[in-house]
C-alpha cells in the first residue's frame, strides 16, 4: 500500500457532548492517513488521492457542522474520504485542543474497503 497523510491540521468548531463545549468554537486538531493500492504515478494527480481533498472535506465538516461525539465526526470525515474508488483506507485521529491543556483528549479511527 503507499500511505498519503495530513499532520497538524487545525480548525475550529463546536463539537462535544454537554452544551457549553458546542456553545463556542474550539479548535481541532486533525491527522488523516489515506492508504491507496501501489499505481504507475507518471506524475498524474488522477492516478492518486489527491491529500488537499481530505483537507477540505475535514475543514467543511469541523467548521460547519455539529456533532456531540468526536467518533461521530471522525466517522463522517472517513465516509467522505472513503467516497473516492483509489481509497483502501483511512485513519482519522482527531484532538480537542483547548478541553484540557496541556493536555488533549481525543479519538481515532481506521475504516477499510
Amino acid at each position: 500500500m503507499d500511505t498519503i497523510f495530513l499532520e497538524g491540521l487545525v480548525f475550529s468548531g463546536r463539537h462535544g457532548v454537554g452544551a457549553p463545549e458546542r456553545a463556542k468554537h474550539q479548535r481541532f486538531g486533525l491527522d488523516i492517513k489515506i492508504e491507496q493500492k501501489p499505481t504507475e504515478w507518471q506524475e498524474d494527480i488522477q492516478r492518486t488521492y489527491n491529500y488537499m481533498d481530505a483537507r477540505e472535506i475535514a475543514q467543511k465538516i469541523v467548521e460547519n457542522r455539529s456533532f456531540k461525539l468526536l467518533e461521530t465526526l471522525a466517522e463522517t470525515i472517513s465516509r467522505e474520504v472513503m467516497n473516492n474508488p483509489t481509497v483502501q483506507s483511512v485513519s482519522v485521529t482527531i484532538r480537542k485542543l483547548d478541553l484540557m491543556p496541556p493536555a488533549v483528549a481525543g479519538v481515532a479511527i481506521t475504516r477499510s474497503r
